[in-house]
């Protein structure tokens, strides 16, 4: 049986750290942050090296529901999205991918 997670929680209170360790296992890892500046590249950085080699990425700034569509049925038993209040800005301030 398939089960789900949802982490809540205020910006940078650790949710990424949790849900990551609170798996157990490596999968996907969909990212929607953009680099847009210095402080939110350090973020990016800082979340990559706390992700073992073993989590693959997956760059969805906007197109969230389709890269998540990709990933339907393979075989990832595990997928975390970091972050959807990112995703929903970058939706309204009308960004690509």
């Amino acid at each position: 049986m398939r089960s789900s997670l949802l982490v809540l929680g205020g910006a940078r209170s650790g949710k990424s750290r949790f849900a990551l360790a609170s798996v157990g296992r490596p999968g996907v890892f969909v990212a929607t942050a953009e680099a847009g500046d210095a402080d939110m590249a350090e973020r990016i950085g800082r979340h990559r090296r706390e992700r073992s080699g073993a989590w693959r990425t997956v760059e969805a700034p906007v197109k969230l529901v389709s890269a998540l569509g990709a990933l339907a049925g393979g075989d990832a038993d595990t997928v975390v999205v970091d972050c959807i209040t990112l995703w929903l800005a970058n939706l309204q301030l009308g960004g690509e991918s």
